[in-house]
Parts: C-alpha cells; sequence; structure tokens
C-alpha cells in the first residue's frame, strides 16, 4: 500500500494505483493539462471512493505506507483507467 500525499492530506491505495497516479500526474504536467481521476481508497480503515483534480500546478508525493495490502474492490478497473488516460498522452 502507498500513501498519495497532496496538499495536507493522505489518500491510502494500492501500490498500483499510486504508481498510475503520479504517472499520469506527471504526463499532465507536461502537457499543461488537468484531469480528475477516480479510485479506491482506505480511510479509517474503511474502503472510501477518491475523486483526484491533477493540475500542473499540483504537487503530488508517493509514500510507501506501513500498512498490509488489503483487496480493495475496483482498484485494478481504477488503475487501468488512468493507465490508458496516462497512454493517450504519450
Amino acid at each position: 500500500m502507498k500513501d498519495i500525499l497532496i496538499e495536507g492530506h493522505r489518500l491510502l491505495t494500492t501500490d498500483e494505483i499510486a504508481d498510475a497516479v503520479i504517472d499520469y500526474a506527471q504526463l499532465l504536467h507536461d502537457n499543461a493539462r488537468s484531469d480528475v481521476v477516480d479510485f479506491p481508497t482506505l480511510h479509517d480503515g474503511e474502503l472510501s471512493h477518491c475523486s483526484l483534480l491533477l493540475t500542473p500546478a499540483t504537487a503530488v508525493a508517493i509514500v510507501d505506507a506501513d500498512v498490509l495490502p488489503p483487496s480493495i474492490p475496483g482498484a485494478e478497473a481504477a488503475r487501468d483507467e488512468i493507465s490508458r488516460r496516462a497512454a493517450a498522452l504519450r
């Protein structure tokens, strides 16, 4: 599991989603574009959903979380969609 750190907030999600988000954020920055990505997260131990606005001015960091990786429903589909969008910008 990894945390996406953005503007003082911590978003706990799978390694694959976090990696896809940071990759897509870099491509959006390089192309002076913005987009909203949706993905499942864990918040206070409960399954939650995140819609995250990525802009060229958004500072995003990814860090390893000290959490055992649970199964998060919808994680694979969300990762695939973010990766598809990133591939379209390459």
